[in-house]
């Protein structure tokens, strides 16, 4: 794949300079990641295309505030991403501006309106006061509703948030190992050429069906190690991901998603995952392929396989939309994150949508 050398310049957005045959699949106003995981440096940032010259080494004019940990003559390599709208913005600023904190949607939205937007990126405003000239404010992006990056919109509901000095610091710490630990989905996701087929797979209208199973008295831990060693061989193109909120392992959240490609050039994606509290959860098997009949021998097939495997797997439930694995209620497919982490709107359990779903 094609690496850009970085070169930082005071612009708003970027400027791509490459071979036509390197960019064709970018056009000016397309959102981009830019991603490193080279030992010496792990970490990824987000940029608007604002020009594109077909002409010269390949190149990225990059705005040096949003660089990060990037610097100059840094390589990097590029990813098309579609972001959505923010529903909400908070900003965290310094206690030392004498504006209090709250809702000021009415006031910094004009600043920022049309605005992408990262975790922990700066940005600056303007605040009517009183009766004086406007007030300049520097800010950081402290999260967003879906995650970042997003868009700051006409719906787009902004906060702000005061804090020390200190702890501005340590928060904008936080964001940046942030940056860094999502450099692995975006590379995987790179090497497998998994957007692509998402964006074919949701295109296409591709058919997906779930199945949902309830246990209670098991260990969730030790029973998702078991249901991924029944999908050993098959290619992973989200690396499984675990969340332990007690000693015990009982409050728990796993997810692994797999790509497999059957005969006729069938493609599926089988998203497994598992929530649990207080020894009991469920457990979702979720397939999306071209292929109703195929999707349907692919769920039997592992069903076979995961029932062989605990008894206290009490309950199958069919699956026929993406719901919440907790009550079934619909789940609110715009606020998903980079990862499909989303929250129910009926009875707050995180729990993560299927890969073709999150494109």
């Amino acid at each position: 794949m094609v690496t850009y050398k970085l070169i930082p310049q005071f612009r708003e957005n970027c400027v791509i300079q490459g071979k036509k045959e390197w960019l064709s699949d970018f056009n000016i106003g397309d959102t981009i990641f830019l991603i490193s995981n080279q030992p010496t440096k792990k970490y990824s940032v987000i940029s608007l295309i604002d020009e594109i010259e077909y002409e010269g080494e390949p190149s990225i004019y990059m705005d040096e505030r949003n660089l990060g940990l990037f610097g100059g003559e840094d390589k990097v390599k590029i990813l098309k991403y579609n972001p959505a709208i923010a529903l909400s913005v908070e900003i965290n600023i310094s206690d030392d501006y004498i504006i209090p904190k709250g809702d000021w949607t009415s006031n910094i939205k004009p600043s920022l309106l049309n605005k992408l937007i990262d975790l922990g990126q700066e940005v600056s405003f303007l605040v009517p006061w009183e009766n004086s000239a406007p007030l300049v404010v520097t800010g950081y992006i402290n999260s967003t509703l879906p995650n970042p990056p997003v868009i700051i919109g006409n719906r787009t509901q902004i906060f702000l948030e005061k804090y020390p000095k200190e702890k501005l610091d340590k928060m904008q710490k936080e964001k940046v190992s942030y940056k860094e630990e999502r450099v692995d989905i975006l590379e995987k996701q790179i090497e497998m050429n998994t957007i692509d087929l998402i964006k074919k797979i949701k295109h296409n209208n591709y058919p997906f069906k779930g199945h949902k199973y309830n246990f209670k008295a098991t260990n969730p831990k030790k029973l998702f190690n078991s249901i991924s060693n029944i999908f050993k061989g098959l290619e992973v193109i989200e690396e499984k991901k675990e969340s332990v909120f007690d000693e015990r392992e009982s409050d728990y959240f796993a997810t692994v998603v797999y790509y497999l490609k059957k005969e006729s050039n069938d493609l599926q994606i089988i998203d497994v995952q598992i929530s649990a509290n207080n020894n009991r959860g469920t457990l979702l098997l979720w397939v999306t392929g071209k292929n109703q009949g195929t999707i349907l021998q692919t769920l039997n097939h592992y069903d076979s396989k995961i029932s062989q495997i605990k008894e206290e797997l009490e309950q199958k439930v069919e699956v026929l939309s993406s719901q919440c694995p907790e009550c079934g209620g619909p789940l609110p497919l715009k606020d998903i994150d980079i990862e499909g982490i989303i929250e129910c709107n009926y009875c707050g359990k995180i729990s993560k949508v299927p890969k073709a779903l999150r494109y």
